[in-house]
């Protein structure tokens, strides 16, 4: 049997054949007059009643010598007197002429094709200006303007025959091969935050230097001054992204601008915020840093699992930081089928906390094993003695990261006894890792490091060893990895992403033992 579609082909052929042979049959031409529309140009040397073969030949002559515009003009005015009402032969006409439309802009530059796509009341469909426009792009390694106009083509035509192709596309602009030994650093260097960002940096330098002592030589970072100022931040990964980095290391102040840049560009980027809904913003967006939910999980796991309480309950400011804790407390306790006997809130404006406290004793008839309070430690030294003053004692006292400071030590000695204190960085510990990163900053810098040290340390290393594997070539690969096949022991602990880029870490836990804090060995 014939296939059809040779069949309508050969008739498409015959019925162009005999057109152009004798133009006199088409009844459909344009009349080329000085009253056409100023927003689509004419050619002067098109035929005064040109037919539409005429009009396709006298296109493809100007292609051939290189008049681009000229002939898609042309095209222009064909396309245009074909999709006319009650017009014959209209789809054997209309295919010859967008095919060879797709022939012209499959030769020439994206800028071209975007020159010409911006004139007014074109005939030719916008689509195949956009998909040609991207593909060129893409071709040209030019990664931010194929993203953006291949990205903007599948959200207005997430239907279009093309779409496959267009998803390929993207796809195949995180295949291509990087600089594996190059990074890109997003941090605030100047402005409101700058003594965060200095801090990072050194965590940073501190990673270079032990990974060129452990062998993998060459490294280099592009840094970038996000100057304070998220939207700033979102400009700094277009500009990273066209300068050779396989990964983005930052920002601290994250938008969402930010992650959707390096989404479309397919570069994988760790940010160091407690936000855990930035990593939801693409799968390339991960972060790294700690999170409320993170604190209460280590709290739960030693209170529910390791020393086997059961009944716990939280004291805590009415403000943003202590609801969101409250809650993920809350949440926690379900998890792990414990008994929260009182949820008491408190003023944190106030310096005195007795009805509060009170409160929570007719709640609870103190019956708690365990008193979550989640807030500053400056607060936290006016609440201990209160609670002792009104015979709240002998549970165990868990507390956030805020509560590991020298002035807990100092100021409430007599009030902190059984405390658990839940950090990300705990300077001194037995973890080999932080040992080492601990005397090798200290030597350094003459200082002792925190978190945020540690950290943005931690976080530069995983993404040079986890692109230092020799089946990683591509920036897609590196997600890949990434995405929960890597583990990493550093000096915040062990670290590893989830498929949707959210950090899983083993925190420290804290105790007081007379005027020191002291690591919880589990």
């Amino acid at each position: 049997m014939i296939d059809a579609k040779y069949i309508k082909y050969v008739i498409s052929v015959c019925l162009f054949i005999a057109f152009a042979i004798f133009p006199g049959c088409s009844k459909h031409t344009i009349p080329v007059s000085s009253s056409s529309s100023p927003r689509v140009p004419v050619q002067k040397n098109v035929p005064r009643q040109a037919t539409v073969p005429e009009l396709i030949n006298q296109a493809r002559i100007l292609s051939d010598q290189n008049a681009v515009q000229d002939a898609l003009l042309i095209y222009n005015h064909a396309l245009g007197l074909v999709q006319r009402p009650g017009a014959g032969h209209d789809a054997v006409f209309k295919k010859i002429i967008l095919d060879d439309v797709e022939n012209l802009l499959s030769k020439i530059d994206p800028e071209e094709i975007e020159k010409f796509s911006r004139i007014t009341n074109l005939s030719i469909p916008q689509d195949l200006f956009d998909y040609w426009a991207g593909y060129k792009y893409a071709r040209q390694e030019d990664f931010i303007n194929a993203a953006n106009i291949l990205n903007a083509f599948l959200e207005k035509y997430p239907n279009h025959p093309k779409s496959e192709q267009v998803k390929m596309l993207l796809a195949g602009l995180g295949a291509i091969p990087f600089n594996k030994k190059r990074i890109g650093v997003i941090l605030p260097m100047s402005g409101k935050y700058k003594f965060y960002g200095q801090q990072a940096m050194k965590g940073i330098e501190l990673a270079l230097a032990r990974l060129s002592e452990s062998g993998i030589k060459g490294l280099t970072i592009e840094v970038k001054d996000s100057m304070s100022d998220p939207d700033h931040a979102a400009m700094c990964v277009d500009q990273l992204g066209n300068n050779d980095v396989f990964s983005i290391l930052g920002p601290i102040l994250v938008s969402r601008q930010a992650a959707e840049n390096a989404q479309t560009l397919g570069i994988p980027m760790i940010a160091l915020t407690q936000k855990t809904e930035f990593p939801q913003y693409g799968d390339y967006i991960f972060s790294n840093f700690l999170t409320p939910e993170m604190q209460v999980q280590a709290l739960g796991s030693y209170v529910f699992h390791d020393i086997g309480l059961q009944r716990v309950a939280v004291l805590y400011p009415n403000d943003k930081y202590g609801n969101r804790y409250m809650q993920a407390f809350k949440n926690m306790v379900d998890q792990y089928e414990g008994q929260l006997t009182a949820a008491q809130e408190y003023d944190g404006s106030k310096t005195d906390f007795s009805d509060s406290i009170k409160q929570l004793i007719r709640n609870t008839g103190l019956r708690f094993q365990a008193l979550f309070i989640p807030d500053l430690v400056s607060r936290i030294n006016l609440i201990l003695p209160q609670l002792v003053y009104h015979d709240v004692k002998d549970f165990t006292l868990l507390g956030t990261n805020l509560w590991h400071r020298d002035s807990l030590l100092k100021e409430t000695k007599r009030y902190n006894r059984h405390a658990v204190i839940c950090d990300g960085y705990f300077s001194g510990s037995v973890n080999p890792e932080t040992a080492w990163f601990d005397k090798a900053y200290q030597d350094l810098y003459q200082k002792k490091p925190g978190f945020l040290e540690a950290i943005a340390y931690d976080t530069a290393q995983i993404l040079f060893m986890a692109a230092s594997a020799d089946d990683v070539s591509s920036r897609r690969q590196l997600k890949e990895v990434l995405q929960g096949q890597f583990i990493f022991d550093g000096a915040t602990g062990r670290t590893r992403f989830d498929e949707t880029g959210t950090p899983s870490k083993r925190l420290f836990l804290i105790t007081i033992k007379g005027d020191q804090f002291m690591e919880i060995n589990r």
